[in-house]
């Protein structure tokens, strides 16, 4: 009688299937939203603290902290390739290539410590070279420093959480993060402006406190990536040596993954190094815009590693056409939240830019500030969505190992496209800030409509990772 039935209601059978994906999508994202948008917060804060200990610590938080990230999101990128190996195993139902691909990551992230601690004078030459005031890069070198001394905590745990995620098990993920950010901003509390007997720092306290948090999840995800139940399921205990077939899968989709990310964040590093020059007025501007846009990018990014874990199971099942209906539900969905955070960002920009104002006004034009930022936010409001589509189309061609694409596009859109520009235009033609924003909108919708061209040309959907 069911079966008659759904022959009869095939437009019932459809909007069954169709509440059936967003359900899917939700359950596998929630969570990973929640956990971004705790990061966001926690970002947001860090931001808003250090603004109210004083201007020339907020104007450094975002340069040096990106430079940080520039650098060490390669690593991150690469080994977040984990997430796809264990959603392609969990969809073929191979348990012990869940275990054997995470430990691959650890292995990663092992050899990519010297590394990270190599990179250290040059981020600091980066930075003492940007044409910031003296006052302010003594800062950016400062925060950046420590930072990178944690940097091995971010492939490390991309590496552990990919567990969870590529399984569906986000829940796990929010976990581990959320912690880690309450930690964050107990610490921002504390050492920024040395309450209760604890020093004052500022920024360096800022960089403590970022640093210390960042392996919060590390040794949570770690303890349960270990523990009995497990270990008993998946072999996670014993799965530890280096198997070179998935290793040379992680380094072979990773690796252009990894590099995709690097030069996604490095143009944008770029983009405020650039604009820094124009004057400390323009730097803090575009870096508190850039604070309340994590509002938006931040929570997406959760979205992008469901999408992408969604995309691997279903093609470790053989099933890349009910991978494709996801992605579209988790783009209808992450479209949803952008557009009323765009329309806010559009409505009452003020609101969000005002909260960064120093509790000592350091500085006289602070209304110059507000009236610069109120258009950036405006800007960042009408690319939003544009964002959102790269974002989404970003993780499902990622899930389906189209990763040598992701990069070379990342290449000529970004490197080509919008950073030389960016700089012709403010160091020849004498344009401003406006300019600049302007060229950023720009190229986001540009970005934005090559990945969803790509994805709907369903290539990705005749790549092999782990045959």
């Amino acid at each position: 009688m069911g079966l008659l039935s759904e022959q009869n209601n095939p437009v019932s059978s459809l909007v069954e299937n169709v509440l059936d994906g967003y359900s899917e999508v939700l359950r596998i994202a929630v969570p990973l939203i929640l956990s971004t948008s705790s990061l966001t917060l926690a970002l947001f804060v860090d931001r808003l603290m250090l603004s109210w200990h004083s201007m020339d610590d907020v104007a450094a938080a975002t340069p040096g902290g990106i430079t940080y990230f520039t650098i060490c999101c390669f690593f991150q990128g690469t080994a977040q390739y984990t997430n796809t190996l264990v959603a392609q195993s969990h969809g073929a139902g191979d348990r012990l290539g869940c275990s054997k691909a995470v430990w691959q990551g650890i292995w990663l992230s092992a050899f990519s410590v010297p590394l990270i601690v190599a990179f250290i004078p040059l981020g600091r030459w980066i930075l003492g070279n940007t044409g910031h005031e003296p006052c302010v890069v003594e800062l950016e070198k400062q925060y950046f420093t420590i930072l990178m001394y944690s940097g091995v905590s971010l492939p490390l745990n991309a590496a552990l959480s990919s567990f969870f995620s590529g399984r569906g098990q986000t829940s796990y993920v929010l976990i581990g993060n959320l912690v880690g950010n309450i930690g964050n901003v107990v610490l921002d509390y504390l050492l920024i402006f040395g309450n209760f007997g604890f020093p004052e720092l500022g920024i360096k306290g800022a960089g403590i406190a970022t640093a210390v948090t960042n392996f919060i999840p590390t040794i949570y995800w770690a303890y349960i990536f270990l523990s009995p139940q497990y270990q008993l399921k998946y072999r996670t205990r014993r799965e530890a040596p280096l198997n070179s077939r998935i290793f040379m899968a992680l380094l072979k989709f990773g690796l252009p993954a990894g590099a995709q990310f690097i030069l996604d964040v490095g143009s944008f590093t770029a983009f405020v190094l650039i604009v820094g020059k124009l004057g400390e007025i323009d730097l803090a501007a575009t870096n508190i815009a850039l604070s309340v846009e994590t509002l938006s990018f931040l929570p997406m990014v959760g979205m992008s590693v469901a999408t992408s874990a969604i995309v691997g199971e279903y093609i470790g099942r053989k099933r890349p056409d009910i991978a494709q209906k996801r992605v579209l539900c988790a783009l209808v969905l992450a479209l949803s939240y952008t557009a009323l955070v765009a329309a806010f960002f559009w409505a009452a920009p003020d609101l969000l830019l005002r909260l960064f104002k120093p509790h000592q006004d350091t500085i006289n034009n602070f209304q110059l500030l507000i009236d610069k930022g109120v258009i950036l936010v405006r800007i960042i409001g009408a690319y939003t969505l544009f964002d959102t589509v790269f974002i989404i189309f970003n993780g499902a061609l990622k899930g389906a190992g189209d990763t040598k694409f992701t990069m070379w596009a990342q290449v000529v859109i970004a490197w080509i496209l919008f950073v030389p520009p960016v700089y012709i235009m403010t160091k020849y033609l004498g344009m401003g800030i406006f300019a600049a924003w302007i060229w950023m909108l720009i190229y986001v919708i540009v970005i934005g409509t090559v990945f969803w061209l790509r994805f709907r040309s369903g290539h990705w959907k005749t790549i092999n990772v782990l045959d």
